[in-house]
């Protein structure tokens, strides 16, 4: 984990060297005391949380504690009543719970092209459409071919 922060804060260094009026743009995380990007308008603020997982978790937190509150108010315990009687008659369907789950990912995944997206539109200059971050970001994670490495030629190994 140590050398992925590493070489983040040397990619951040980078950027910073190339076009020093960026690191307005730089603050820290509230949560996790990480650096990171902000747009322009966010600058100076120092209570954002970074979009590598804090962002989503706090607002998880914020959600389940207004949940929590509104479920022991009185309207609350009559719905939640409700809601059980009404659950209790119909089945678990586990096909949309699967779907839940993969649209929280989806949401993350979101988070983080947007994030790439404001980077790289600040360092540009310009605004980047959020479909050519996509595309880039998949050519770089998408695995080399197994038959580039066929014709590699060893010291030890006398061709025919």
């Amino acid at each position: 984990m140590r050398s992925i922060v590493a070489r983040y804060y040397w990619a951040i260094r980078i950027v910073i060297k190339q076009q020093p009026e960026l690191k307005r743009c730089l603050t820290r995380c509230r949560h996790c005391q990480i650096l990171f990007f902000t747009h322009p308008r966010n600058a100076g603020r120092n209570d954002l949380r970074c979009p590598f997982g804090c962002r989503q978790a706090h607002r998880r937190q914020k959600s389940v504690e207004r949940s929590v509150a509104y479920y022991r108010s009185q309207d609350g315990k009559k719905k939640k009543i409700a809601l059980n009687q009404r659950r209790n008659r119909t089945k678990n369907n586990p096909a949309s719970r699967s779907d839940r789950a993969v649209g929280i990912k989806i949401e993350a995944d979101q988070a983080i092209f947007s994030h790439i997206q404001v980077v790289v539109s600040l360092m540009e200059g310009y605004q980047v459409v959020l479909e050519i971050i996509k595309t880039l970001v998949e050519k770089l994670l998408r695995q080399p071919r197994i038959d580039l490495r066929k014709n590699l030629f060893y010291p030890c190994h006398v061709p025919p």
